[in-house]
């Protein structure tokens, strides 16, 4: 008696992408096509490597990927324009950065400052001051 032949069951492509640190550390993970960069980003937070413990941020929010210079955003999946092109088993680099935040106990200390800073934005035309505050390109630096 022959048994029935199943169908095979289709692979689904992959998406490998390895992660370079400003530091240097590089990790390779791989994605279904369609996750959303805001996906990876909690994929590679929750997976963070032991050796990387030293610059571990507090939140997937405070990482950033970029790939060809650009931010991807966090709604961008994989295979939208944007995003590296899925090459199969083939790793596509992408920097993956870490946003500033404050070391703990330091919070306080940071957050009297920008209560000034905002305090003395306050004389900036009002146009000015929502380019400013909006996230689009300050860092959030003071040069003296």
């Amino acid at each position: 008696m022959t048994q029935p032949t199943q169908p095979p069951v289709p692979q689904t492509p992959q998406t490998y992408l390895t992660f370079l640190l400003i530091s240097g550390k590089r990790r390779t993970m791989s994605f279904e096509p369609e996750t959303t960069i805001g996906r990876v980003k909690e994929l590679v937070w929750n997976g963070w490597p032991i050796e990387w413990q030293d610059e571990h941020p507090p939140a997937p929010s405070y990482l950033r990927v970029l790939y060809l210079g650009k931010m991807l955003q966090d709604d961008e999946t994989l295979t939208s324009e944007s995003t590296p092109p899925p090459h199969g088993p083939i790793p596509t680099i992408v920097h993956l950065s870490i946003r500033p935040y404050a070391p703990p106990g330091e919070g306080d200390a940071i957050k009297k400052k920008k209560g000034k800073r905002a305090a003395s934005s306050t004389d900036v035309s009002p146009s000015t001051a929502d380019e400013t505050h909006t996230g689009g390109g300050c860092c959030g630096c003071v040069i003296c």
